[in-house]
């Protein structure tokens, strides 16, 4: 199997996206108004609290234990979702107009997307050298 090689830089940076990403949703937990722009407290604004916390902490779990794993297992993957789920954030903050969720999903995705080309480009120079 092919070993995955990222910079100890990339490896901190997506760590502490994927960090951040968990732990706003965890506070969003807390007090969902922080959250939402106008703090409107509202059933809709509970329930979305609780559906960014159910996508954002499992998948920042998973992200966090192959970024420090020995053999990055299905990082390149992980990294692909994980900037997917920022862009549909960024989308959903516009729609929204929920600026910090715009701002915020836009840097994540860029750090998570950029690192997964990163691995994939890292793929395809490795099969290229051995065939």
């Amino acid at each position: 199997m092919q070993t995955e090689k990222l910079t100890k830089s990339a490896i901190i940076v997506n760590a502490i996206g994927a960090s951040v990403a968990m732990a706003f949703s965890a506070v969003a937990l807390i007090d969902p108004t922080l959250a939402v722009t106008g703090g409107a407290d509202s059933a809709g604004v509970d329930m979305y609290a609780q559906a960014y916390a159910a996508r954002a902490i499992p998948l920042g779990a998973a992200l966090l234990f192959s970024l420090t794993s020995r053999h990055k297992r299905g990082l390149l993957p992980l990294l692909t979702v994980s900037g997917a789920v920022q862009l549909g954030d960024v989308a959903i903050g516009a729609t929204q107009g929920v600026p910090g969720m715009m701002v915020g999903g836009t840097v994540l995705a860029l750090i998570h997307l950029a690192t997964a080309g990163q691995l994939a480009l890292g793929r395809n120079r490795d099969v290229a050298a051995t065939a």
